[in-house]
């Protein structure tokens, strides 16, 4: 009897614990089962790290990192093998971190509001992603290998300034996806 109780109350607190629609903040994280969370809101937290708590939890696949201060990651991002979405939007990043790469079921993927001129061809290993946001950077490179990810549905790269041959280059390499770019500029051809 004892044991029949103690598995029921083992499967009840499971089920209290185990929420995969709610969304925790950083505050919330030292009292949580770390098991039991999958998504993470950490934008506004004025962090120029991520918290070595964030990669204890094996089960996020949401992470929320925009409006903050961050401009390196530690390579325990990749740690997060479970992660699907990630928002890394408008900080202070100068390039796309290599633990980025080693992330293989990002869906999403946001870098808009950085400094990085460039899209490396190591993002041909995120063969899941579906959209990929780095508007408002400064993106001077894009790997051919971009254009080769099987499942992406959307590119955005608005707010940055191409001229008519790139401009004209982007929509033909991408027009099997959904591609929101700026009018070309005179000004850069």
């Amino acid at each position: 009897m004892k044991r029949t109780l103690g598995i029921i109350f083992c499967a009840l607190n499971f089920l209290s614990t185990a929420q995969p629609n709610r969304t925790y903040r950083l505050s919330e994280l030292n009292n949580a089962v770390k098991d039991s969370v999958y998504s993470l809101d950490l934008r506004r937290e004025k962090l120029y790290a991520i918290p070595s708590i964030v990669y204890e939890l094996p089960n996020l696949t949401k992470l929320n990192l925009s409006k903050n201060k961050l401009e390196l990651l530690n390579d325990s991002l990749s740690l997060l093998k479970n992660l699907s979405h990630l928002d890394l939007s408008n900080n202070k990043m100068k390039a796309i971190p290599y633990a980025i790469f080693q992330l293989e079921a990002l869906t999403q993927l946001s870098f808009g509001m950085n400094q990085i001129d460039r899209i490396p061809d190591e993002i041909v290993y995120l063969k899941n992603l579906e959209s990929l946001d780095m508007y408002d950077n400064a993106i001077q490179y894009f790997s051919p290998k971009l254009k080769e990810l099987p499942k992406l549905k959307k590119l955005d790269i608005q707010g940055v300034m191409y001229g008519h041959v790139v401009h004209g280059k982007m929509v033909q390499d991408f027009k099997h996806c959904i591609l929101l770019i700026d009018p070309p500029c005179s000004c850069m051809d």
